[in-house]
């Protein structure tokens, strides 16, 4: 069907046929869902069994398949960029073209930008065995990665998702610092494979970049997003407002551990940990009823999920970390992968793919262009599910150390965001700005951790984690760079969302709906006033995004006030 529709795409001479152009367009449409089923799919039994080779050779393919998608869609973006402006006009108002006219609109503006067409299919079929080479290099090397620490402190070869969690969450500190240890000296012995494959990923693009004549290396990731770089600039200059307060937050876990110094490892660690073990069918009636305390159609959705069995979260050995959801646009359904450890922290992990497994649902009655959102709306959706789940908990909780150990998983999980991602993103772009004049070495790439670290955790921890730029994969995404404020963006804008949901009355559920079935034909800017009746552009939006978390940490400091000795 690719090739076939690449062939007809060909034929159409300047002065296009509507009708057959539309018909072109329908079955490019069905032809990218019905790749995004696929993918998503291998990615599902690859992370399964990180171990089987079959799947690694089934990734392969699916990259082959999209190259060739990719193709198809540059010449669809020229043949929308040669479309007459006075036929386009007629064109975009056919009501079979309206629902997704916002995304023609988008991809005719982006071709103006590219190169010949032929010069950017070359690139799409280099990018096979270059810069997607490359990031499939990085899985693999990660995959393989073993660290020498069991689960009970024997040793024994452990992938990087189970030392990792070692590190961060043992109760026995000692086993905290050793886990570490043998991360950053597994890390090292392997950092040189790491390294290269990071300066390939960023010289390749780059050299696109300058072959198109882009000078800003923001420009795809605010394009993919949907939004402007002003209102990035604004967020993170209302996070650096805040900076003070979330240092506290770290300061008092210093206080309250009787430590005078803690390490990257501490940081995560639970300094008043629930004693509830909340089992799997727990968790599963959590979800259910809170959501449909929202809206029924929400939690009558979790219940065919679950149902259906669509979640995967057993804990074994050979399992890709992390947790996702893969949408099957085809099939209509979502699938949810992660690994369930019987704590609250695991509950809200599942609440935030449900997140967007339901975003999946709202828009897979859309055209396969609607439902083309961009990443950071995408997280939207997961992060307002959290937030339903986790505001009930805290809120019914009469335990005092009950209550701040479920404070500690809101305030840990918006510091990921409000910390943690701009961090991670302040990194990148040093990366890339000095990437233009070469590659990198395994110490200077060390070093650019160490300094975005120390600029908020200095004088807090005694060493940062020099090695993470490893094992984060975000920053090795071939399709999306600077892979990481699209989390930002998308948990400050969905706790704006809930801000106004909990003071909302009536049908805020049906608005809601509506904004995430809308969130593949708007900007965030377009989304924000029409939903939100807000400037994303201002720092304004952003600091009373964060006004919640806010709360949640003065919260804390004012009930661990009489634990400080």
């Amino acid at each position: 069907m690719i090739d076939k529709i690449s062939g007809s795409l060909n034929d159409q001479e300047e002065n296009i046929d509507a009708q057959a152009f539309l018909k072109l367009i329908n079955q490019f449409q069905h032809a990218r869902s019905g790749w995004d089923e696929l993918d998503d799919f291998v990615i599902c039994v690859y992370s399964q069994d990180v171990t089987d080779n079959d799947a690694v050779v089934l990734l392969d393919e699916s990259a082959v398949i999209k190259a060739k998608l990719d193709s198809v869609q540059i010449d669809l973006d020229e043949a929308l960029a040669n479309f007459p402006e006075t036929r386009w006009n007629e064109f975009v108002e056919l009501e079979e073209v309206k629902p997704y006219s916002f995304y023609l609109e988008e991809r005719r503006k982006t071709v103006k930008d590219r190169l010949p067409v032929e010069m950017e299919r070359l690139i799409n079929v280099l990018s096979v065995n270059g810069i997607k080479a490359w990031e499939q290099q990085q899985q693999q090397l990660l995959a393989k990665l073993k660290i020498p620490i069991g689960p009970d402190g024997e040793e024994q070869g452990v992938s990087i998702g189970q030392a990792m969690n070692r590190a961060m969450y043992a109760e026995d500190r000692s086993h905290r610092k050793k886990a570490a240890g043998a991360i950053a000296e597994t890390c090292e012995a392997h950092a040189e494979d790491f390294a290269t494959a990071l300066n390939r990923i960023a010289g390749f693009r780059l050299d696109v970049y300058e072959q198109r004549g882009w000078n800003n290396v923001l420009k795809e990731a605010v394009e993919q997003n949907r939004i402007q770089e002003e209102s990035i600039q604004a967020l993170m200059k209302s996070i650096d407002g805040n900076k003070d307060l979330y240092r506290a937050y770290f300061q008092r876990k210093v206080a309250l551990t009787g430590l005078d110094e803690i390490s990257w490892f501490d940081l995560e660690t639970p300094t008043f940990a629930s004693e509830k073990k909340i089992d799997y069918a727990a968790a599963k009636d959590i979800i259910i009823k809170q959501f449909h305390q929202f809206s029924e159609k929400l939690g009558q959705f979790a219940e065919r999920a679950f149902e259906e069995g669509w979640i995967e979260t057993e804990n074994r050995p050979d399992k890709a970390g992390g947790g996702f959801c893969a949408s099957m646009p085809l099939s209509k359904e979502s699938r949810i992968f992660m690994t369930y450890r019987e704590n609250y922290q695991d509950v809200v992990t599942l609440a935030h793919e449900f997140g967007h497994a339901y975003h999946n649902y709202i828009l897979q009655e859309e055209p396969a262009f609607a439902q083309q959102k961009g990443t950071s709306v995408a997280e939207s959706a997961s992060t307002f599910l959290e937030n339903l789940v986790l505001d009930a908990a805290i809120e019914h909780t009469e335990d005092e150390k009950e209550k701040l150990a479920l404070l500690e998983v809101k305030i840990k999980d918006g510091l990921k965001y409000v910390v943690s991602v701009p961090n991670m993103f302040r990194f990148e772009q040093e990366f890339y700005t000095r990437r233009k004049h070469g590659q990198l070495t395994v110490e200077e790439i060390n070093n650019l951790i160490k300094d975005v670290e120390s600029d908020f955790y200095g004088g807090i921890i005694e060493g940062s984690a020099p090695y993470k730029w490893m094992y984060i994969s975000h920053f090795y995404s071939a399709d999306k760079p600077f892979y990481n404020i699209p989390y930002t963006i998308g948990y400050l804008f969905s706790n704006g969302i809930y801000s106004l949901a909990k003071e909302a009355t009536g049908d805020f559920q049906e608005k809601y709906d509506e904004l995430l079935r809308n969130s593949g034909r708007m900007t965030v800017e377009q989304l924000a006033q029409n939903y939100l009746d807000a400037d994303v552009t201002k720092p304004e939006f952003w600091n009373a995004s964060q006004q919640a978390l806010k709360e949640a940490i003065e919260e804390y400091l004012r009930l661990t006030e009489q634990y400080i000795e």
